[in-house]
């Protein structure tokens, strides 16, 4: 229910009453119809009337207890109890992005009850006449001044009171009303809402040493929207709230109110009700509204997007197909623009005439069966089976093999698809593969650890001349037997190198002078018998030499004294009877430790020379591996 709460009214409340009191001239009524009502009769979404477009709506509105009275939170009486007002609003669309709306309200009748120290207002006047201009920013649409088919619809408005009435009907004042609103069409539906500031240019005190909570000012509107269309019946929903700018307590209002609007011809007929919360003035405990719109057709825009016919606008292309609506005997039908008839505008559905319309037609150009989704039956083959179940649509075929015909490339009796090697016979046993034994030491190549030499099947096929189970090719000694546990040498030549898939392991350091290349003459023992492994051992055709250092002192020094150091050692191989060919010096400094800097130890360990074997045979046997 609509209150005004009244702290101070009536002061004298007894049987000696003062003398009538008016209450002061205002514009009770804040309901005011959405101007052009394009998409809502009650609320702003963004939306404005079409270039050239008419508006003109008539209401009728009846109101329930808008205006009430209240002493000391108790009902003195509702001074405005029953309100009928009838609404002539008339929009204008002037272009595609702006429109002007005025409204007339009219008071058909009012009445309340009767208040000690209180005027009734009078039953009956003209309301203030409201004014406004409302400019499209942004459109859905072809309109909007900034930006056309934009996401959103966004409106601004300004509208102004005019204080022209009759009457005391609390129906008259002066104020502006700036408005912003904005909008969205999501599929069938519409959503959107406003918000507007009702500015007076000063508070208004209803009662007689009334308070804050007695005056009427400025106000800001909240509302939102939602509408859409079902068989061209409209249905909206909304929700209004206001809120007081005068501070202090001043109380609030709410309203939800539904709509509902039938075409008929040119007419629009359209009811639209709800109920009030709250004490703001002007919120009813519910209110009802009934009328007619009329919204004549508006002139012909022949502007893509816009409402016409063909014939109406013969220079435009109305299905987008590059032909004008002048020349296009299917201007509302798109040419499929399929090299077929693609000048009468009309698109062909069934291009070849075979029955399978194109969208559905694999060969849209060539007549072909329906089983064959419109396209002919190709054997390319000629082994009557059609391509698309010939597995070899190229080879000509027997049916029982799917089209395909007998492949034996090698002609040992096992087809291709399951011949392991296809184009070598072999034994169906071995999957048609012949047996490959290149050394002929009965060790199938596959199970042969050296392939190309022959061996003996507990070595996996590696010789070893001198029978020490040491394989010939990690056989420090291959010609002199000895213990498998000293790189097959015999015992009294103490082994300090081993040989292994990647590397000359050397079981000793090889010793400089201090910050020098200069080879100690301790270490001429290891580097002698590095030599004659790699004098003996022919198939390790190239040995990189890699100098390394600790992270002791500057990189580019540290990197310079590996090189140094391991382009000696290579010098003393070469001295040794090594082939130079077969040696390469690299020194890498620091980069690349044998484990962490962290001490005397560790840093020691990292200084030190590797041979890494980069071009040999590879074996993966060991004499230790042998029972």
């Amino acid at each position: 229910m609509r209150l005004i709460l009244v702290c101070s009214l009536l002061l004298a409340g007894t049987a000696m009453a003062q003398s009538a009191q008016p209450i002061p001239e205002f514009r009770l009524e804040r309901f005011s119809f959405n101007g052009g009502a394009r998409d809502g009769l009650t609320a702003a979404s963004g939306d404005v009337l079409d270039n050239g477009q008419l508006h003109v709506l008539l209401g009728f509105h009846y109101e329930n207890e808008p205006l009430v009275l209240v002493s000391n939170d108790e009902r003195e009486g509702a001074l405005v109890a029953r309100r009928l007002t009838a609404h002539l609003a008339v929009g204008y669309g002037l272009t595609s992005y702006l429109q002007v709306v005025g409204e007339i309200p009219l008071v058909l009748y009012q009445a309340g009850d009767s208040i000690d120290g209180v005027q009734s207002p009078d039953s009956a006047g003209l309301s203030s006449p409201l004014l406004n201009a409302r400019l499209a920013l942004t459109s859905q649409r072809s309109g909007g001044l900034l930006a056309r088919e934009f996401p959103l619809d966004v409106a601004i408005q300004l509208g102004a009171v005019i204080p022209l009435s009759t009457g005391r009907t609390l129906s008259r004042e002066f104020g502006m009303v700036p408005q912003i609103s904005l909008g969205r069409n999501l599929g069938q539906f519409r959503v959107g809402g406003e918000m507007a500031v009702w500015i007076r240019p000063e508070n208004m005190v209803l009662t007689p040493g009334g308070t804050v909570r007695d005056s009427v000012g400025s106000q800001l509107g909240l509302k939102l929207i939602g509408s859409t269309r079902v068989k061209d019946v409209g249905l909206e929903l909304s929700g209004h709230a206001g809120f007081p700018l005068g501070g202090g307590d001043t109380p609030l209002g709410v309203e939800a109110l539904a709509g509902v609007r039938f075409p008929v011809w040119m007419l629009e007929l359209f009811a639209i009700g709800g109920p009030g919360f709250g004490q703001l003035p002007g919120t009813p405990s519910f209110r009802v509204l009934a009328g007619v719109a009329l919204a004549p057709a508006k002139p012909v825009a022949c502007v893509p997007g816009e409402s016409h016919s063909p014939a109406q606008c013969p220079d435009l292309d109305d299905d987008g197909d590059g032909l004008l609506n002048r020349v296009d005997r299917c201007p509302l039908e798109k040419e499929d623009a399929d090299s077929f008839r693609d000048e009468d505008g009309c698109p062909d559905p069934d291009n070849d005439a075979d029955k399978v319309l194109d969208v559905d037609d694999k060969c849209p150009n060539v007549p072909g069966p329906v089983e064959e989704q419109g396209c002919p039956v190709v054997d390319s083959d000629l082994d009557g089976l059609p391509d698309k179940v010939d597995a070899c649509p190229q080879e000509p075929g027997l049916k029982e093999r799917k089209g395909c015909p007998i492949r034996d490339a090698d002609k040992d009796g096992i087809e291709d698809a399951d011949d392991a090697c296809p184009q070598e016979p072999g034994p169906k046993e071995r999957k048609g593969c012949p047996i490959r034994d290149a050394d002929k030491d009965g060790i199938e190549d596959a199970d042969d650890a050296c392939p190309k030499e022959p061996g003996k099947a507990e070595l996996k096929g590696c010789p070893d001349r001198d029978g020490d189970t040491v394989v010939d090719n990690r056989d420090n000694c291959p010609d002199e037997k000895g213990d498998p546990d000293n790189q097959g040498c015999p015992k009294a030549k103490k082994q300090l190198v081993e040989i292994t898939r990647e590397k000359l392991v050397i079981k000793d350091k090889i010793f400089f002078a201090t910050a020098k290349a200069t080879i100690l003459p301790k270490s001429f023992p290891l580097l002698n018998q590095v030599a004659d492994v790699l004098k003996g051992h022919g198939e390790i055709s190239s040995v990189a030499i890699e100098g390394h250092t600790d992270n002791v002192g500057k990189r580019d020094y540290n990197l310079k004294l590996s090189q140094a150091r391991a382009e000696s050692v290579r010098a003393y191989l070469i001295k040794r009877g090594v082939d130079g060919n077969r040696l390469k010096a690299a020194g890498y400094g620091p980069d690349r430790p044998a484990g962490p800097n962290l001490t005397e130890a560790s840093r020691a360990n990292n200084r030190r020379v590797e041979f890494m074997i980069e071009s040999a045979e590879k074996v993966e046997i060991k004499a230790k591996e042998v029972p």
